[in-house]
């Protein structure tokens, strides 16, 4: 070091200046391949990726709008309401479709007790809006004020008056929860016609007014005129 710092001194101040400027250039050049030869940073992404699993569940906890939205829609403006009361397990309201049967009805309410007369019940008949079927037990009469539908049992002749037992007062049938032992209780109306009724219904769905009985076959404006008071839907 004391060699270094006496060979210093024995320059001249033009020769420290040289030597001074080339150690300083070989300084400069060295940093700056340094700074050049580092390695350059990764770049972040513009976002962060969602992960598989995070994105599946999102997916899979998400209802489909579309289809269970119209279901539900669908659903709530095609149930039927009928009180079924009588003879069966559990009486009450039940929510049913328009296509279900009596025998559905029965059924939701835990089946027929011991005593119902199952004669008297017709399984087939279709169940409509605000019907309150009644199922009868034995030795009592299923009546169509109750919209009980039952099969037939006792049918009067064509052509007898339909009249109440207890005070002589015209009875009024329901169009849509009468079967053919109910019908056959109107002025002029026979088993042949009122089972008319009940296949017209069938196959078409619940009357809307009493002058749809038009529609059914053998059925003229005039004989829909002369039943109208007996009548209802």
């Amino acid at each position: 070091m004391q060699q270094i710092s006496e060979w210093w001194l024995g320059l001249t101040r033009q020769r420290q200046l040289m030597v001074g400027g080339g150690l300083a250039l070989l300084v400069g050049i060295g940093l700056l391949g340094w700074w050049l030869s580092r390695p350059a940073p990764a770049a972040l992404p513009a976002t962060v990726p969602v992960t598989q699993t995070s994105a599946s569940h999102v997916a899979s906890s998400r209802p489909a709008v579309g289809a269970s939205g119209a279901s539900q829609v669908s659903s709530h403006d095609t149930h039927v309401f009928v009180d079924v009361q009588g003879a069966v397990a559990h009486p009450g309201l039940y929510q049913f479709t328009p296509e279900m049967r009596v025998a559905d009805a029965i059924k939701a309410a835990g089946g027929l007790t011991a005593k119902a007369d199952r004669q008297q019940v017709n399984l087939a008949s279709r169940l409509t809006d605000q019907q309150q079927l009644t199922i009868p037990q034995k030795g009592e009469h299923a009546t169509s004020a109750a919209a009980s539908a039952t099969a037939p049992s006792t049918a009067k002749p064509a052509g007898a008056g339909s009249t109440s037992a207890k005070d002589g007062a015209t009875a009024v049938v329901n169009l849509n929860t009468a079967t053919v032992s109910d019908l056959t209780q109107l002025t002029g109306i026979g088993e042949k016609k009122a089972q008319k009724i009940v296949d017209y219904r069938t196959a078409h769905g619940s009357f809307q007014t009493v002058k749809d009985l038009a529609q059914v076959p053998g059925f003229g404006e005039k004989t829909v005129a002369n039943l109208q008071d007996q009548l209802t839907t």
